[in-house]
């Protein structure tokens, strides 16, 4: 049983956890429409908030079913999940449900599962998205940043599968990015369980890493062609800038992993000082050194990251540039008339003969000669 568990809220957190489901991840979902979740089959675990049918990207709809039914989603919680060290609750930033409901559910799960750490898979959406889901993210990443107790928050940034595949459909980027989240995760937990004579990473050491506040990111660099400790150096930060998570724009590092896989021969090229010279050396290293026959790769864990101001900022630069006309158009969604210029006319539209009864005899009397 993987000491990792999976929450999906929405309908993007639902889908993150279905895929972890195949992985052999413990989740659960939670929902405001019983259609969304209805998708999710290898999601046994299921809570559809009583009373609503949707949020309708409105994130104050998500917020008010956490108000409304707090005591049954900690409990839901609870029950779903068992003998689990680190539980990431999985969501869209710029929807309704998990915008909306994960922040204060987070935030509360932190007060009543005091034996469980919590952190957070929150997925970014491109740049090219519309107004009201830019400001939807630009709220749920603040509100997330500013918990007190939370653990690692995974960035999960559309853009950068967008950039690696400009044609594909939306459902291609989204189930794409779903699945590259899902397997970094999986394969650090499943190099806990293997044995080295060179340097083990534990569990408790990718716990460590993960528990630490911040945005993390995980990536893996293949370094076949490497011939230098520069080069090798070089892969690792490229693998940085085009993982599926947003690219470090910031310096610090508090805890980081290093993990190698392959010949021994390339092991004398791994410098860690050259590696962390852009960000800073961390604070504190892992490192687990497995020798295999396969090709050379390195996987890092950095944890601890500020929350990526440029890539942010990208989001809501559009909302400042349009401040005015946006400004507009919501007052006039409550101010909007039309005064018609021809109400005069109203009493020239056709109207019925009146019909008025005066009986046969009148009518004889009138037709007579």
């Amino acid at each position: 049983m993987k000491s990792i568990g999976i929450l999906g809220v929405g309908q993007a957190g639902g889908n993150i956890a279905e895929i972890a489901s195949t992985m052999g991840f413990q989740t659960a979902l939670i929902n405001t429409n019983q259609r969304d979740g209805a998708v999710n089959t290898k999601v046994e675990k299921k809570y559809f908030v009583p009373g609503y049918n949707g949020a309708g990207q409105d994130r104050s709809v998500g917020l008010r079913a956490v108000h409304e039914h707090y005591r049954e989603l900690i409990d839901f919680v609870k029950k779903s999940f068992k003998n689990v060290k680190l539980l990431l609750v999985a969501f869209s930033t710029d929807g309704g449900t998990g915008s909306g409901m994960s922040p204060l559910l987070i935030d509360i799960l932190l007060d009543q599962l005091p034996g469980m750490n919590i952190g957070a898979i929150a997925v970014v959406p491109e740049r090219n998205v519309l107004a009201g889901n830019r400001i939807n993210a630009a709220e749920c990443i603040e509100q997330i940043s500013k918990i007190e107790g939370i653990s690692s928050v995974f960035l999960v940034d559309n853009d950068q599968m967008r950039k690696v595949n400009p044609q594909s459909s939306k459902q291609q980027v989204y189930l794409q990015s779903n699945h590259q989240v899902m397997e970094a995760i999986s394969h650090v937990l499943e190099v806990t369980q293997k044995s080295s004579f060179y340097g083990n990473f534990d569990e408790t050491d990718l716990m460590n890493i993960l528990n630490t506040r911040g945005v993390t990111l995980i990536s893996s660099a293949p370094v076949t062609d490497a011939k230098t400790t520069a080069e090798v150096a070089e892969s690792i930060q490229r693998s940085w800038a085009s993982s599926i998570f947003c690219p470090v724009d910031t310096v610090g590092v508090i805890r980081a992993g290093l993990i190698y896989e392959g010949p021994e021969t390339v092991t004398k090229l791994i410098n860690v000082p050259s590696i962390f010279e852009g960000i800073g050396e961390p604070l504190e290293l892992f490192e687990g050194t497995y020798i295999t026959e396969g090709d050379p790769t390195i996987t890092t864990i950095l944890a601890g990251l500020s929350f990526p101001r440029r890539r942010l900022q990208s989001l809501e630069e559009s909302l400042e540039k349009n401040k005015e006309r946006l400004q507009y158009l919501v007052k006039k969604e409550h101010a909007e008339r039309y005064e018609s210029s021809v109400s005069w006319a109203s009493n020239l539209k056709a109207k019925p003969p009146e019909r008025k009864s005066s009986g046969v005899t009148s009518k004889l009397s009138k037709y007579q000669k």
